[in-house]
């Protein structure tokens, strides 16, 4: 049996070298839908499910179970897995918000995503296969990015989860002025994607800078300023905060602060150029904080829709008006963009988190189970306390302060390549977290499964010793 552990050991690298770059560019068309939600098994879920079985077996001929479970960080998982299944049985039996097959499939889909920390922690046994790894993270970065410009310039198709219908797998077009998405479910997606490419990149570049690597140096370069044009394309704003933020630290963490100024100007350069991430940061000032924006009245003659809703004709601001013609209610903002980012931040705080505040009362410790909140909540904290209440919520930030603390010792007892790439590692969890205080970032199945995937090649790198 020994003597198959090297096969085994193959196989699983190849098959992490196959999710690597399958999950984030084969979009989400359905395999086997569910019912009671529009959320499907992917063909992603089966080589994800093969992939942990050959794994199973593997750690049973190696004997490497009880190591695995003698690990601290395995031990949290463990515990949030198990809260998160009794936040299940609670929902189920005891306060009746969760539907058996839903929350079961909720939890196995968390369970699915975060293992991908162990995994590959557990199959990267060279530093050679990680560089491996990480180069086609980087190919994959590449792809996706030239993807998203066919769809904004040469018609590539799209695939989205964003609702019930264009979950059934449609394929459409992104209308003049549209938010990209890539290969994606959507456009926050992928800028969650574009924001982890960012961080680890302007880390890793100042090591082939010093290295006088010009190749290397010059292909990250380019990964960084087209990973920023396309992240302003979808106009996402918290996520180019989130970018800002994490770039900076990626720079004070790899030793250069002289470079901040740079991302400065880079960052101003962005936001005064004429685009619709300009026009929404506009529209965040004056609808959110300053409260003002031109409404809408119902005049007599108004044409209405089916819901009876007056149908606002093509108008306001934004380049995009010409092809758009929301519903909208008297007292909206008249123009298209205000109109959005009005939109975005009422349902946010008038009927997600209350939802999700009104689910943690109901059951403080552990929730009222997963699914019991529907498919966003567009806030993680919140999210995670009204499903599984502040025991599991523990345990997922126990989760997290184990890894980044892990993080943080192979910065500091590392060097070389090791260093940078734990630093930029440790900018992309801040800015992750970030970006989760205003999307469910690690529920979604693209993003989330990358996260766990880089912070478990970051932590088998400070497995490997010192040397390069």
């Amino acid at each position: 049996m020994q003597k198959l552990l090297p096969i085994f050991e193959n196989v699983l690298f190849w098959a992490g070298m196959t999710l690597v770059m399958f999950i984030p560019l084969f979009m989400k068309f359905p395999l086997v839908k569910v019912g009671g939600t529009f959320v499907s098994v992917r063909t992603e879920d089966v080589l994800i499910f093969l992939t942990y079985l050959v794994w199973g077996i593997y750690l049973l001929l190696s004997g490497s179970i009880r190591r695995l479970l003698k690990d601290k960080l395995n031990q949290a998982f463990l515990l949030f897995f198990a809260l998160g299944g009794l936040s299940v049985f609670s929902g189920i039996f005891l306060t009746h918000t969760v539907s058996a097959h839903l929350g079961i499939l909720h939890l196995a889909r968390r369970i699915e995503i975060f293992l991908f920390l162990p995994l590959f922690a557990s199959i990267v046994k060279t530093k050679r296969r990680a560089y491996v790894l990480l180069g086609a993270l980087s190919i994959v970065v590449l792809l996706a990015n030239f993807y998203a410009l066919g769809q904004r310039f040469l018609r590539f198709p799209a695939v989205s989860t964003t609702n019930s219908e264009l979950a059934q797998g449609i394929i459409y077009y992104i209308q003049p002025f549209g938010r990209i998405i890539s290969t994606f479910a959507g456009h926050y997606d992928l800028a969650v994607f574009l924001v982890m490419a960012m961080t680890i990149s302007s880390s890793l570049i100042f090591y082939f800078w010093k290295k006088r690597q010009v190749a290397y140096t010059v292909w990250l370069g380019a990964l960084i300023l087209v990973s920023g044009l396309v992240l302003v394309m979808t106009a996402a704003r918290l996520s180019f905060v989130a970018a800002f933020l994490g770039v900076i630290l990626a720079i004070i963490l790899a030793g250069r602060k002289k470079f901040i100024l740079l991302v400065f100007v880079l960052a101003a350069l962005a936001l005064v150029y004429p685009s619709h991430l300009r026009e929404r940061f506009v529209s965040t000032f004056t609808v959110n904080i300053l409260k003002s924006w031109q409404m809408y009245f119902v005049k007599t003659g108004t044409s209405k829709n089916k819901l009876n809703i007056p149908t606002l004709p093509s108008a306001g601001r934004s380049s995009a008006s010409e092809f758009l013609s929301p519903d909208i209610a008297p007292g909206e903002p008249v123009d298209v963009t205000d109109l959005g980012v009005f939109r975005s931040f009422e349902i946010r705080v008038r009927a997600e988190w209350p939802r999700a505040i009104r689910a943690f009362v109901k059951n403080p410790l552990l929730g009222t189970g997963y699914s019991s909140l529907g498919l966003a909540i567009d806030n993680d904290i919140l999210r995670s306390l009204g499903e599984v209440g502040i025991l599991g919520t523990f345990a997922f930030f126990l989760v997290i302060y184990e890894a980044v603390k892990r993080l943080i010792i192979i910065y500091r007892s590392q060097s070389g390549f090791v260093r940078y790439f734990a630093a930029g590692v440790i900018a992309m969890v801040f800015a992750f977290i970030v970006n989760s205080l205003f999307i469910d970032v690690f529920e979604a199945s693209k993003t989330g499964s990358l996260f766990w995937m880089i912070l478990g090649i970051t932590l088998a790198f400070g497995k490997l010793g010192k040397n390069d």
